[in-house]
């Protein structure tokens, strides 16, 4: 505390030379004939008013500095999702336990500092604001905090920090407390392009901000979480097979808390009566406390019909939660057989091994055209019957360039191919790039990029331009192997009693070069090398399955001995292309993906009518319905969404929120319109769906204080660290210590005759001296 003067112009000889005139003319001029006492009486008084006006013209003032706490935002998170509900140590909940842990937080903070500012969030999948309030207040803010709901589905951790971070734009952050279990239960990002959610990124920013996030981390240690449980996962949710043929089905066996103790796994069969029988049953024996075995069993398919595929591990006394024990896929049985068209323009060794492995398969129908290429002349070849929809299920393409067809039967190929044709192109001199393909209608329909830089004439090709050219690396013997687990890829073949697998096969003596692979939904890359260069990649047109092969000499396999490897390569190719509905007849064709979802989020399904424009129904003849598992029907609307052409209607519609249980999807002539305008009926069309119990939070039961302490450790710099919940009272020291430590210099001056208190009493100093001198002049005649 100091005193200071703040004279008037900033001028202090100014000010004092003022004084000093004014002081001077009212002890200086006095009226005549006045003495004594009386001159002493309004010497005092004019004094006064003297003193008055140095006041205000010096104008002293008091001034005093002090160190405050700088005004700031203390962010506190709590968890509001489902696992809180799980038990911690003792009997009492995460839940309880964040609540008292809460408690105890604010009471150390109670009043402890009025400049600083706290907000409350709950999250789980997202953030949101419960309260905010100052020091004073914060018990009460408590107390509605364990009012709230805590039933969230999902957990993101990065909601919390991402919502600081925006707060702290607003106003300093003295720190992030984030009360959870660390488990982080969330679908953001799924079926889009944003970035995956990462708490431990947004830590870094939040450090970055010069801002600690203190973790608190609720419920037992992973380690003293962890129960027993056995699970079903990765099973695919639909299967087309047909009937008597093997396909493999594959998913993994998780198990945890059991070592060395055999548990049984079953796939069962469930048809569209409810009849079940076993198709398979399988043992396995976890050496770890937590295990993820991959199952890959090969099935026999029943009758042509609608099934459930049940795969399911025994229950273990002691799992506290068992819906996770089974899984369900949707098959689609349909008889075997299917109609094959092979072109090729050059008789390589390729189309002879290829006919003779299709040829051994009696439910395949293979038609083989050879289409010289010194009848160059006559091209294109006249193959309208062979190319018009519904001829054949599968167009084989080899060795052929694409002068041999042309554009207007390649744009029927590539109709057919959106109609259900599926298509296989082989590698070759004369195929994708080099055959000229880039720039005609089948350039869409490969999930493959094409080039036609690369076009090479029709016609043999000379030894600089053959496919052995050893200056190319891409056409030098490559290895092929599987790059994702896929029904074509995943071969069970032997050769003297031992598996034989793709490390096995020999060298492939030459490939075609692809410029990319087009990014497109249902593409996958399924062999490539061993420097990722895509070998075979597989996709989708319209309703047609269409497969690219960049090699042409899978017959190397069979020479060496491995025909069996070699026949059932193709084989599963063929009945993959296979997997497609009849658009032969008028029928409906019934799409919803994904077949098994939770109630919270139903999707939308897809009903489609081809035939001639003119003979087809409107939607308002149609009716889709629910019909649930208790026998309840729902009807759901439907609007049309597209006329395609003079083909056909497609129509689409949105489930509605349903409860947990297996239902069935019905779209079919309403009452009043049970045939299309042509008078021809109209079957309908049903498929099978599962809704699931939302319970992903409740399944992840173990907790995950590592993540905890990763996002802590990224704002260590910054003062960021976990605190146990019995270490909340050191959580409080170290708040109280960092607002000591940001503190700001506050300086107060009080300047005389600023106020009004100090500003009254001098003017009534001056004016009331210089009245009282003027009254008593009057008094005694003195003018």
């Amino acid at each position: 505390m100091s005193w200071s003067l703040d004279p008037i112009y900033d001028s202090l000889p100014v000010a004092l030379l003022l004084v000093g005139l004014i002081a001077t003319m009212l002890f200086t001029i006095l009226p005549p004939g006045v003495s004594g006492r009386r001159r002493r009486g309004l010497l005092v008084l004019r004094g006064l008013a003297s003193i008055a006006l140095a006041l205000v013209l010096l104008r002293p003032a008091l001034v005093r500095s002090d160190n405050r706490p700088a005004a700031a935002t203390l962010a506190i998170a709590v968890d509001t999702s489902a696992s809180t509900n799980l038990p911690s140590d003792g009997s009492e909940d995460r839940w309880e336990q964040q609540r008292r842990t809460l408690e105890r937080l604010a009471a150390g903070l109670s009043d402890s500092d009025q400049a600083l500012h706290v907000v409350v969030m709950g999250f789980d999948a997202s953030a949101n604001v419960i309260g905010e309030s100052g020091t004073s207040d914060l018990q009460t803010l408590t107390q509605r905090v364990g009012e709230i709901e805590h039933s969230g589905k999902e957990t993101d951790l990065s909601s919390p920090l991402l919502m600081a971070m925006n707060r702290g734009r607003n106003s300093p952050l003295t720190g992030v407390a984030v009360f959870s279990d660390g488990t982080q239960i969330t679908n953001r990002s799924e079926g889009s392009d944003a970035e995956q959610s990462d708490p431990r990124r947004e830590a870094r920013l939040v450090g970055a901000m010069g801002v600690p996030v203190w973790t608190v981390p609720l419920g037992p240690p992973a380690e003293a979480s962890r129960r027993i449980d056995l699970a079903i996962e990765s099973l695919p949710e639909t299967f087309r097979m047909f009937t008597g043929n093997e396909s493999n089905v594959s998913f993994d066996v998780l198990t945890r808390g059991i070592v060395q103790s055999p548990a049984k796994v079953s796939l069962q069969w469930i048809d569209s009566a409810g009849q079940t029988s076993i198709a398979a049953t399988r043992t396995v024996t976890p050496e770890s406390l937590e295990q993820t075995t991959a199952i890959d069993v090969p099935v026999l398919a029943p009758k042509p019909g609608q099934y459930r595929l049940v795969a399911s591990v025994e229950t273990r006394s002691g799992e506290t939660i068992t819906d996770n024990n089974s899984q369900v896929a949707f098959v689609d049985v349909r008889e075997g057989g299917g109609r094959v068209l092979y072109l090729e323009g050059t008789p390589r060794l390729e189309q002879k091994d290829l006919r003779w492995a299709l040829g051994r398969f009696l439910d395949l129908e293979l038609t083989y055209r050879w289409i010289p290429r010194d009848t160059v002349g006559a091209w294109p070849i006249d193959l309208v019957d062979d190319f018009s929809r519904g001829r054949y299920d599968v167009v084989i393409l080899g060795d052929l360039h694409s002068s041999a067809l042309g554009n207007e039967q390649l744009q029927e190929l590539a109709d057919s191919v959106g109609e259900g044709t599926a298509l296989i192109m082989l590698g070759g001199e004369h195929t994708y790039s080099r055959g000229g393909y880039a720039t005609t209608p089948l350039a869409k329909v490969l999930p493959v990029q094409l080039d036609d830089r690369q076009r090479q004439p029709p016609g043999p090709l000379d030894a600089s331009r053959r496919l052995g050219d050893e200056d190319d690396p891409m056409r030098q013997a490559v290895m092929l192997q599987p790059s994702t687990a896929h029904p074509i890829t995943s071969i069970q073949a032997s050769q003297r009693g031992g598996p034989i697998g793709w490390s096995d096969l020999p060298p492939m003596p030459g490939a075609n070069r692809w410029p990319s692979v087009r990014v497109a939904a249902g593409v996958q890359v399924l062999l490539s090398t061993a420097r990722d260069e895509p070998m075979m990649v597989v996709g989708e047109y319209g309703r047609g399955r269409v497969a690219t092969l960049a090699f042409d000499s899978t017959w190397t396999w069979r020479r060496a001995g491995l025909g069996d490897f070699h026949r059932r390569f193709w084989r599963q190719l063929i009945l993959w292309s296979l997997a497609r509905e009849d658009s032969s007849q008028q029928t409906i064709q019934l799409e919803l993906s994904p077949r098994r979802f939770v109630a919270t989020e139903p999707p939308s399904f897809n009903a489609t009518i081809r035939g001639e424009l003119s003979a087809l129904p409107s939607n308002r003849s149609l009716q889709a319905e629910v019909i649930l598992s208790s026998g309840e029907t729902i009807v759901v609307p439907m609007s049309s969404t597209s006329s395609t052409g003079e083909s056909a209607v497609s129509l689409a519609g949105q489930l509605p929120t349903m409860p947990a249980g297996f239902h069935r999807l019905r779209v079919a002539p309403a009452a009043d319109g049970s045939s299309s305008d042509s008078g021809e009926p109209i079957e309908a069309a049903e498929v099978a769906f599962q809704v699931l119990d939302d319970t992903r939070e409740l399944t992840a039961s173990a907790t995950d204080h590592s993540l905890l302490r990763q996002i802590a450790s990224a704002t260590s710099g910054s003062g960021g660290r976990v605190f146990e919940p019995e270490q909340i009272d050191e959580l409080v020291e170290l708040i109280q210590s960092r607002r000591t430590e940001s503190t700001r210099t506050v300086i107060e001056k009080f300047r005389l005759g600023d106020g009004p208190v100090s500003g009254w009493f001098i003017f009534l100093l001056f004016a009331g001296a210089l009245s009282v001198e003027w009254f008593l002049r009057r008094q005694w005649g003195l003018a």
